[in-house]
């Protein structure tokens, strides 16, 4: 592979000459004209082989080549007391993702101790082994989300104090576009984005990701910076449109994409395949078949990210309706509008945002999820456990 960006052009044409073409293509795709192939046609995702995830040649070709699809998080199972990490729930959890296509998952460790962090990590480390790549900063992981120190006075030190962590480390590196008010003094993003274009240069920094809440004019500019050399992992589906009349769409940066999906639709996953082959009139009308579902977890979350926070336990729920094995999460003292419960109301209108674009969900009681699936099969009852936090039977 050469030196370029592997996706760094759109049917040869620059970047510059695909923008000025880009509002016309999408008036045309807006039209709502016919489509040369038929939507059951979408290709569906693909999963790199990841063995053993332990070689250290990861670099921005590494990264074209397996940072494909959907990235998604586990987040913790724990025993009905609460006291420790569950293994057999995490293991389902993972298989869930791999059931899902995706080509990587992040361990996400809310609210648990040191050593259980130890214990879950290794869990999911063990079950993703030759099956799917892992995020984080463990040994046993091919790349790590890495933020910027927003308190720095420069883009300079910025730049050094990133570089400094990745010189640390043999893992490839993906830059978080995560706009801080303290660093609107250096750019009017919220980005440091001089820093991030020198940073992008080394080999070993693959991709950007773009949070939920990132504003269209910032998503611009960083794709206009760091678009010709790195992977764009944009959250924002409806975003990645636009972006991707431009810019090379394959890859998605860890979220929760498998709250609006499942592994017998499959659609983000079949969605980026279809951006990444330049089908973009098919992945529209892609779009529009799962929109319902895609807005709903948009809404879902809005609230608690403008905070700081996060709505954790629909999230879960939300990967239990489609196979995954559920169970609460410890106590992680949030208030509400920064973690809301999951109450009776919520839970019907995640079902519904799933069954309303034809997505399955599970015929278990909702029980079955407060103890988790696994649990809940070895006889464990809601009564049984000390506490039901966050969470409203």
């Amino acid at each position: 592979m050469n030196d370029q960006h592997p996706l760094a052009s759109v049917n040869g044409l620059s970047r510059r000459s695909v923008l000025k073409a880009g509002v016309a293509t999408a008036l045309s795709l807006a039209g709502g004209g016919a489509l040369p192939v038929a939507l059951s046609a979408a290709p569906a995702p693909t999963r790199p082989p990841a063995a053993g995830n332990t070689s250290a040649d990861f670099g921005k070709a590494w990264a074209g080549e397996n940072l494909r699809g959907g990235e998604s998080f586990i987040l913790p199972s724990m025993t009905p007391d609460f006291k420790g990490v569950d293994e057999e729930r995490l293991r389902r959890e993972v298989r869930h993702s791999i059931a899902q296509g995706f080509c990587s998952i992040q361990p996400l460790p809310l609210g648990v101790r040191a050593e259980q962090r130890r214990l879950m990590n290794n869990v999911v480390a063990d079950e993703a082994r030759g099956n799917i790549l892992l995020v984080g900063q463990s040994e046993h992981c091919s790349h790590s989300l890495l933020y910027f120190n927003d308190r720095l006075g420069t883009q300079d030190e910025m730049y050094e104090q990133v570089a400094s962590s990745i010189a640390q480390t043999d893992r490839a590196i993906v830059l978080y576009a995560r706009p801080r008010d303290a660093t609107r003094r250096l750019d009017p993003t919220g980005l440091p984005l001089d820093a991030f274009d020198r940073l992008a240069d080394l080999d070993q920094v693959v991709a950007v990701k773009f949070t939920q809440l990132l504003r269209p004019a910032a998503a611009y500019a960083v794709a206009r910076r760091l678009g010709d050399r790195l992977l764009l992992g944009v959250v924002d589906l409806e975003l990645m449109l636009t972006l991707s009349l431009e810019y090379p769409m394959q890859w998605t940066g860890q979220w929760a994409v498998d709250s609006l999906q499942s592994p017998e639709k499959p659609w983000v996953g079949q969605f980026l395949a279809l951006l990444s082959e330049g089908r973009h009139d098919e992945a529209y009308r892609l779009y529009w078949e799962f929109e319902p579902a895609a807005t709903a977890f948009y809404e879902l979350q809005a609230p608690s990210l403008s905070i700081g926070g996060h709505p954790w336990l629909h999230i879960k729920y939300l990967k239990w309706l489609t196979g995954g094995n559920g169970g609460l999460l410890a106590d992680l003292n949030e208030s509400e509008a920064a973690m809301p419960h999951l109450d009776r109301e919520g839970r019907a209108k995640c079902r519904q945002a799933l069954e309303s674009v034809g997505i399955e969900t599970v015929g278990r009681p909702d029980e079955s999820f407060a103890v988790g699936n696994a649990a809940y099969d070895r006889g464990v009852r809601a009564s049984d456990l000390p506490a039901l936090p966050q969470y409203i039977a």
